[in-house]
């Protein structure tokens, strides 16, 4: 008898922890403005897109990444200073596109340094898509961002 109650009791307390664990208590960052870019394939690649950039109130910002045309399971992606058209080094390693979509938060550069979703709008850079592993890799489609976005 004793062997049946503490087993109803363990299964009642799991129960309850189960039932007791709520999605809907967890805290989503609100969004208080985004912006979006348009990512052109270069070479023909037929890789295109959109970027969005969303500032959210904890003081992170979202970059979602939406890709056409990428039939890889993954595509690196990266953030670097300066216009497309100039080409420049990393400021910021984003998440791989897997299955044509990344999703990155971000509140610094690589280099540590902190950086704010007006910051990030105002950036002399541009975002690169790869086809395959590290910055060296073919790029094959590209957005301006920030001050450099039309």
């Amino acid at each position: 008898m004793k062997f049946k109650s503490s087993l109803s009791v363990t299964v009642s307390v799991i129960m309850l922890l189960f039932l007791g664990c709520n999605k809907d208590d967890v805290a989503e960052a609100v969004i208080l403005q985004s912006v979006e870019y348009s990512i052109y394939d270069i070479s023909n690649s037929g890789i295109s897109g959109k970027a969005t950039f969303t500032q959210e109130d904890n003081g992170s910002t979202h970059v979602l990444i939406e890709l056409q045309g990428a039939y890889t399971s993954e595509n690196p992606a990266y953030i670097r200073f300066n216009s497309a058209a100039e080409g420049g080094t990393v400021a910021i390693t984003l998440h791989t596109c897997e299955c044509a979509i990344s999703n990155t938060t971000i509140t610094k550069l690589d280099n540590g340094s902190p950086i704010t979703y007006e910051g990030l709008i105002q950036l002399n850079g541009h975002i690169t898509i790869h086809s395959g592993v590290g910055t060296q890799a073919p790029i094959v489609a590209v957005a301006d961002i920030g001050s450099n976005a039309n």
